[in-house]
């Protein structure tokens, strides 16, 4: 994906400039990026690649010594001080690169020298080089889901948005992090801030990393944290809570709404998706375009064009199905460092479609909206119990060993946030995980945008959760509140139903909350029963009605990934043997298709040898171009 690369140092190098190209090449992954020049000052070196949606204008910015590269996009500079004083950038600031170097030049000499990113929304990452200190300084947005990573080699600052870059490297030999693997196997995604590679970090969100040239020395600043936020003593009314969380939601949506574009968004038969279609057709006249993706008369299909109608929005379906949905996610995992499971990058679906046509340049994005689903947050004592059961840790563990490894350092790690389900969330499943779908939009040249991530809206209901109340079924509430058009009648694919038709009345909560929990809670598995019964009963007579979205299970045992896997595991150079035991895999294997469902546990370890493939042996790089049998 395009993004930044660059050192300070490598005063042992030769031939810098082809290094940093090579960097460059490496992250160019479409003919229609833009590859900025090579920039180089004293032992400074560093170059940006870049899709046309993305900061068209050159860079680096440059200003009083300083320059500036900048990844991303803000969403709220015009409201946020540029100067220690409070004032607000004039109309000669137009660009989000404009807005950061002149905030560092009212700040840099001040006792808080990065507060002006402390306000800032957006999605981003940045490098800011000033000549008179001599200091690089690193810098990533609040939530850290813009990958930058960096490393120390031969004495020398690395950053990289791709760590693939780091192969061009002088004498550079990548060794894999057992325990990003062992977690990756583990519970699908590595915890905290551990890459792929030993010594290789991604900066941690709301970080700055600054390295001093002359001392060769590091140092990192945490320019915003969770406890800055002021939290409720009391739980608000409820009522109070529905209005401004739908206040708030539309304000998110108008933020990210800019003049021109075109919007998609990928709409499913759950409510996170339809609800930024209700608040995107209520804020903004820009083209919208809705698209869903999976097999055929699954309930998305089914159910997202009703919705779709009933919002008079233009719609389209792509079908998934057991021979296409493989081969487009090869190649993603070498374009974006294979942050997820094959099984699991379904939006490739949609990125590969759109970049046929083209019908839209912005992506809203329905993650982050279910922790508004206040039945999410956990106690810390339960923690054990969200890790082995709703991650899976007791199905995807290879040995007593490896569930051990992963369980005690979740368990670290959850300590170090304080025992907070809350920031869970974010720093690890949102920022790990879900990141993958914004890796490939970035890609594709679509800017992926999550209006339910928005500043405001987070610290509103952090400050809410933190007063320990359940706060189960506000979210619907609003929903029902704000969009009763699309909420009220049309059904949710997740329990068959209109939520209008199980979410307890505001008028009767209160007291009631707890017996909402668990009315909630028994409504949703009789009516799951009730679908998997009915799919089993009509199985016969039925056969073409299917209800998931996918059929993964299904789709590893038949061609082409059944051949693909296959070889994969059963090849003598094999490398997954190094951290998984070949006969444990090959029995899930040989389980899988006889009728277990694995598919999960398959997933993780075709992805890693696949992209194990990618990285040592160049293979698979451009997916699967030659018939399956000639592969090996």
């Amino acid at each position: 994906m395009p993004g930044l690369v660059g050192f300070a140092g490598g005063n042992d190098w030769n031939n810098c400039s082809a290094i940093l190209a090579a960097m460059q090449e490496a992250i160019t992954h479409r003919s229609f990026y833009v590859m900025d020049q090579l920039f180089a000052h004293n032992r400074f070196w560093a170059t940006r690649s870049r899709s046309s949606q993305q900061q068209p204008e050159p860079q680096p910015l440059q200003g009083n010594s300083c320059f500036l590269w900048f990844d991303g996009e803000l969403y709220n500079r015009q409201d946020c001080p540029i100067a220690p004083d409070g004032r607000r950038a004039g109309s000669e600031v137009t660009s989000d690169t404009q807005w950061l170097l002149a905030a560092y030049e009212y700040h840099r000499q001040t006792d808080q020298p990065w507060r002006f990113l402390h306000p800032l929304d957006g999605q981003f990452h940045a490098v800011l080089y000033d000549s008179r200190s001599r200091q690089v300084h690193l810098i990533s947005d609040r939530y850290g889901v813009r990958p930058l990573h960096w490393t120390i080699w031969q004495n020398t600052l690395v950053w990289v948005s791709e760590i693939k870059a780091l192969l061009a490297l002088p004498g550079y030999q990548p060794k894999l992090n057992r325990e990003t693997i062992e977690d990756f196997l583990g519970i699908r995604y590595p915890l905290g801030d551990r890459s792929w590679f030993e010594g290789v970090e991604r900066l941690s969100s709301a970080t700055v990393l600054t390295w001093d040239e002359d001392t060769s020395t590091l140092q990192t600043h945490r320019y915003w944290c969770w406890e800055s936020v002021s939290i409720y003593e009391k739980l608000p009314d409820r009522r109070e809570i529905v209005e401004e969380l739908g206040r708030l939601f539309i304000a998110a949506v108008e933020r990210r709404c800019h003049p021109g574009e075109r919007l998609g968004i990928p709409l499913s038969g759950g409510l996170d998706s339809r609800s930024l279609l209700a608040a995107t057709v209520n804020t903004t006249n820009n083209p919208l375009t809705t698209v869903t993706y999976g097999q055929v008369n699954c309930d998305d299909v089914t159910i997202a064009p009703q919705v779709a109608h009933m919002a008079n929005v233009a719609h389209h379906w792509i079908e998934m199905n057991s021979q296409n949905w493989l081969a487009r996610r090869i190649t993603y995992l070498w374009e974006m460092d294979s942050p997820a499971s094959i099984i699991h990058l379904q939006f490739s679906s949609l990125m590969t479609w759109v970049s046929k046509n083209r019908l839209f340049d912005i992506v809203f994005h329905g993650d982050c909206a279910g922790r508004f689903d206040g039945r999410q947050f956990f106690p810390p004592e339960d923690f054990d119990k969200y890790l082995c059961r709703q991650l899976n840790l007791d199905g995807f563990a290879r040995s007593q060993e490896h569930h051990q490894a992963v369980r005690d350092r979740a368990h670290a790690y959850f300590q170090s946030l304080g025992s907070s389900c809350y920031k869970l969330g974010l720093d690890s499943r949102t920022r790990s995980f879900i990141s993958k779908d914004w890796r490939m939009g970035t890609i594709e040249g679509i800017n992926v945008r999550i209006p339910w991530m928005d500043n405001q809206l987070q610290e509103y209901w952090y400050a809410l959760y933190s007063t320990g109340e359940d706060l189960s079924g506000l979210y619907y509430l609003m929903l029902l509140n704000r969009f009763p058009k699309l909420f009220k009648e049309l059904p949710w694919q997740k329990i068959g139903k209109p939520i209008s038709e199980v979410v307890v009345p505001l008028s009767w909560q209160g007291n009631l909350i707890n017996l909402q929990r668990k009315i909630w809670s028994k409504v949703e598995l009789k009516l799951n029963r009730s679908k998997s019964a009915s799919k089993s009963s009509n199985s016969s007579e039925n056969s073409n009605i299917l209800r998931e979205f996918t059929d993964y299970n299904g789709w590893l045992r038949q061609q082409p990934a059944h051949s693909l896997i296959t070889r994969l595991l059963n090849a003598p150079d094999a490398l997954y043997p190094e951290f998984c035991d070949r006969q444990i895999t090959l029995q899930d294997w040989e389980n899988h298709q006889n009728g277990q469902d694995l598919c999960d546990r398959i997933g993780t370890i075709f992805t890693l040898e696949l992209w194990m493939q990618q990285l040592f042996n160049g293979r698979y790089r451009n997916g699967i171009d030659q018939p399956i049998e000639a592969v090996f």
